[in-house]
């Protein structure tokens, strides 16, 4: 996985701009949805507006998948290309497609389709701006397959999706926020 250098700012007592953290990001969790991914937490949020005061640093919490109830996370998603000679039926790692279940204590569905290279199609409470920042990468959807290219953004509200990299490694950069589907507001 490649290091994220991941720079806080904030201010100091005289209200002064000045960096409270500049180094790799701290909470790099690899393996965690597929064998061949990993992610980097940068900032966690419990609640929008987020506070901004003092000297707690929110990039250092334990992981979880989805982002805090009433609030959100930015995490950097590293993704191993798929090998030419990578066959998915010898794979162990392989969770084929199976009907929609809930994650074991969590708000997110999946329904399978998983292997080293791909993640599980899934789907969470949650608003996901995912921006591709190098690399390739493929937006699994069920009216079809998306290739991602450098500078492209997906915006998801709460639907069905998984991912997977046709050959290249990608680094691709995700804001999920807490989503609300009561109703039209």
């Amino acid at each position: 996985m490649k290091p994220i250098r991941r720079v806080v700012t904030g201010v100091d007592a005289a209200g002064r701009s000045r960096v409270l953290w500049d180094s790799a990001a701290p909470n790099v969790n690899v393996g965690r949805i597929a064998a061949s991914a990993g992610m980097t937490d940068i900032w966690v949020f419990d609640e929008c507006p987020a506070p901004v005061r003092g000297e707690r640093d929110d990039g250092k919490r334990p992981f979880a998948f989805e982002p805090p109830e009433q609030g959100g996370h930015l995490r950097i998603v590293h993704s191993a290309g798929k090998p030419q000679d990578y066959d998915p039926a010898q794979d162990p790692s392989a969770v084929p497609p199976h009907a929609p279940r809930q994650r074991l204590g969590a708000s997110t569905w999946d329904r399978g389709g998983q292997n080293a290279f791909s993640s599980p199609v899934h789907r969470s409470e949650t608003v996901d701006v995912g921006v591709l920042v190098e690399g390739q990468r493929t937006l699994l959807l069920d009216d079809g397959r998306y290739p991602l290219a450098p500078g492209d953004v997906v915006v998801q509200l709460r639907n069905w999706h998984g991912w997977t990299n046709p050959d290249a490694p990608s680094l691709m950069a995700f804001v999920m926020m807490a989503a609300d589907d009561h109703g039209d507001r």
